[in-house]
């Protein structure tokens, strides 16, 4: 197929990322079925890589639209379907894993020298800070939706966030790194908190959380109304602590 369409890798890794940028409550049930053919179809022709494909959907994380939550569901119910060929359930377990990886490796950025999205760039975090709070919703979804083991999520995700930073320069760095927890918090609490972190870990993030929020004169959500349940870090005001974990 290659061969006689030179740029079909292209278009149909375009259409695909497309359709996932398109995804979300009011489309899901028209759009979905479209992002599952092209899948499909695009590793039956051999057109496209498992890697390629991941490489380039995986920046849907990283986007600021209302789309990550019914991308993540997507995920789930396209790689939980019985007729699922292998290789694109290695595809959804292979972006999951890189999604969290990259995020990690976005973590150990100085967000504030950076706020504009660049193609192509060696900087891990696409969009800067603000891409950066983007990817932690994504990131919580993907736990929330079970599709990290809790393996990968221990090794890769709160240390590189929190536990392994000194000194962070400026207000907007601070703020991002405690934006991000608190996007993860928001969404994945429950499965972050009831056994999948280390009291070590819930203890960095709640440390984090203390820091005041605001993102280029946006003040961002307050941490005060966000209801986490923890008996580790007892001494934080604005926690709703339960001690029956």
């Amino acid at each position: 197929m290659e061969n006689g369409y030179p740029n079909c890798r292209t278009a149909i890794i375009s259409k695909i990322h497309s359709f996932f940028c398109s995804l979300d409550p009011s489309t899901y049930i028209e759009v979905a079925p479209k992002v599952e053919f092209w899948i499909e179809y695009a590793f039956t022709e051999h057109s496209v890589t498992v890697d390629e494909l991941v490489k380039q959907v995986s920046r849907v994380a990283w986007y600021n639209n209302n789309s990550r939550a019914s991308v993540v569901r997507f995920l789930q119910e396209f790689r939980d379907a019985p007729h699922r060929s292998k290789q694109a359930k290695s595809f959804v377990d292979d972006l999951c894993t890189y999604v969290l990886r990259w995020f990690a490796a976005a973590s150990a950025e100085d967000f504030s020298t950076d706020s504009g999205i660049h193609s192509g760039s060696r900087r891990a975090a696409v969009g800067g800070g603000h891409g950066f709070i983007h990817a932690a919703s994504f990131v919580g979804y993907l736990i929330e939706w079970n599709l990290l083991s809790d393996e990968l999520v221990r090794r890769h995700l709160v240390k590189p966030l929190v536990a392994h930073h000194y000194g962070d320069r400026g207000d907007f760095q601070r703020s991002t790194r405690a934006m991000a927890v608190y996007q993860l918090f928001a969404i994945a609490r429950n499965s972050l908190l009831q056994g999948l972190l280390d009291p070590d870990d819930v203890q960095a993030c709640f440390k984090t959380l203390d820091t005041k929020i605001s993102l280029n004169g946006i003040v961002g959500p307050d941490v005060t109304k966000l209801d986490v349940q923890c008996s580790t870090y007892p001494d934080a005001s604005h926690r709703n602590v339960l001690t029956n974990l």
